[in-house]
């Protein structure tokens, strides 16, 4: 393995690197897109539905206030689903391309 910032170019045209940024980019949008839906969802209620925030569910807790702590605890899960896919399969890629790397295979 060279030093220069070219010598693992050939890395880029791997097909093993090339499903692994595949792989991650499908997850990574997947999960901005379910997070920005969560998000413009709850803006788009209380532009259009204002109303639905108000109402009591429990003594004076408002609907509005579970939705927004549903909105926070929504966002904690998906950055735990990425953490998790992260740590069980996207790490493991990587540790077999870096390997691949220095047996300049």
């Amino acid at each position: 393995m060279t030093d220069s910032p070219h010598g693992n170019l050939h890395l880029l045209n791997d097909p093993e690197f090339k499903d692994l940024a595949s792989r991650k980019n499908r997850f990574s949008l997947i999960l901005t897109a379910v997070t920005l839906g969560v998000y413009y969802g709850f803006i788009l209620l209380i532009a259009f539905n204002r109303d639905v925030f108000a109402s009591k569910v429990a003594g004076n807790t408002t609907f509005g206030i579970l939705l927004g702590i549903g909105v926070i605890l929504s966002c904690w899960l998906l950055t735990g689903i990425y953490v998790r896919w992260a740590n069980d399969k996207y790490d493991a890629m990587v540790a077999r391309i870096q390997e691949k790397a220095k047996h300049g295979a």
